[in-house]
């Protein structure tokens, strides 16, 4: 054991090596399961570029513009929608607080109708009909 230790004194840098190495190999079993997730995504977007470059070989900072304009033109057509179903709900909700007004009105010019339509001098004392199975 005074031998290993003694060869690590010497030799500081096989003893950094060791050191990094082992905590490499624990992170390793530690994380092993991210390791492969992260592998696997990394071959899958290589994949996918891949594909699209060979698909499109155009230059890159033509496609990078296309996809720049593509991304803005979309933003300002998702942006006109939303500002319009904002004004369409603001409208809803100006409308929602003229209707009790409106409705109060509404009642008060029925009530003013009936009122006036009917007197009491012209008021009959109805007798209920009967049915005509009962005649």
């Amino acid at each position: 054991m005074d031998a290993l230790f003694g060869y690590f004194t010497a030799h500081p840098t096989v003893f950094t090596l060791l050191t990094i190495f082992i905590v490499i190999v624990i992170l390793y079993f530690i994380l092993c399961k991210f390791i492969k997730l992260a592998v696997v995504l990394l071959i899958v977007i290589l994949l996918a570029g891949g594909a699209s470059l060979i698909k499109d070989p155009a230059s890159m900072p033509g496609k990078i513009k296309q996809n720049a304009q593509a991304f803005i033109t979309g933003s300002e057509q998702i942006w006109h929608k939303v500002s319009g179903i904002w004004k369409d709900v603001s409208d809803i909700a100006d409308q929602v607080k003229k209707a009790p007004e409106e409705i109060k009105s509404s009642l008060k010019t029925a009530q003013e109708k009936t009122e006036k339509s009917s007197d009491p001098g012209d008021r009959k004392k109805s007798s209920p009909e009967k049915h005509p199975a009962v005649k």
